[in-house]
């Protein structure tokens, strides 16, 4: 035969060959790819507490969720899920600032009792001009202020300006200290016109400079930080001019 003809014929074999075994393998890969996690079934209820697994006090509002069910632990930090639906298995997440995230697999013949601690994460202290001292989830801590007839807006990171009239937009993973009380001082070439809030920012890089919130150079913007109390699971509106003292981690 002739080279050309045979090299012809046993391509056109392979390609044969080819289109009647990968279907087979393709189907066998998807087969294994979607293999079901599982029966069906539904747990009656699942139920238990969070715990704080350094002070083993109860974590309050904190979410946990199965299968098709969520709830927020109450103020003894227990929570309830009633008729939850699962294939296999069951995921149970739980979740809140000031903690880090817990995930755990439930089987079906599991105690339905169960219980939860969440490792804490570290916190932010502010101490304020009257002698209160709060502490609040760093994952919560915001600079924001309320807007006329537009609500409320917030951010990790504020808008500050040093008297040279530099601006600086600095998030709250940066800061080691803010410092006040915040102090009413003309906003210079911080500001268009009229007064704003200045307070002492310290930096983790160890730089600390005086810092007006540009926010308040608009006389209507009052700037406060908003956090959940760590403890309590609130979240707690503060204005800046109460403030004596931000620590952070």
């Amino acid at each position: 035969m002739n080279p050309a003809n045979l090299r012809r014929t046993f391509l056109v074999a392979l390609a044969a060959a080819l289109c009647l075994t990968l279907p087979g393998e393709a189907q066998k890969r998807r087969s294994v790819g979607q293999r079901s996690p599982g029966p069906q079934f539904t747990i009656e209820k699942i139920s238990g507490q969070v715990l704080d697994s350094v002070t083993n006090q109860p974590v309050v509002s904190a979410s946990i969720s199965a299968g098709n069910r969520s709830d927020i632990t109450d103020a003894q930090g227990r929570y309830e899920l009633k008729n939850v639906r699962g294939n296999g298995y069951l995921l149970v997440e739980v979740e809140r600032t000031g903690y880090k995230p817990y995930t755990a697999r439930f089987n079906q013949n599991d105690n339905p009792v169960m219980d939860v601690r969440l490792v804490p994460t570290p916190t932010v202290t502010i101490r304020k001009t009257n002698g209160d001292t709060l502490v609040v989830d760093m994952e919560s801590f915001k600079f924001g202020y309320p807007v006329p007839f537009s609500g409320y807006r917030d951010a990790e990171s504020d808008d500050f300006c040093t008297s040279d009239g530099r601006k600086h937009y600095i998030h709250r993973a940066q800061m080691a200290k803010i410092t006040g009380p915040a102090v009413l001082v003309p906003g210079g070439s911080c500001c268009d016109s009229g007064n704003a809030a200045k307070m002492t920012l310290t930096l983790k890089s160890g730089q600390t400079m005086e810092v007006i919130f540009t926010d308040t150079c608009e006389e209507r913007y009052k700037v406060d930080i908003g956090a959940r109390l760590h403890t309590a699971g609130t979240f707690v509106h503060v204005p800046i001019t109460e403030i004596a003292e931000i620590v952070f981690p």
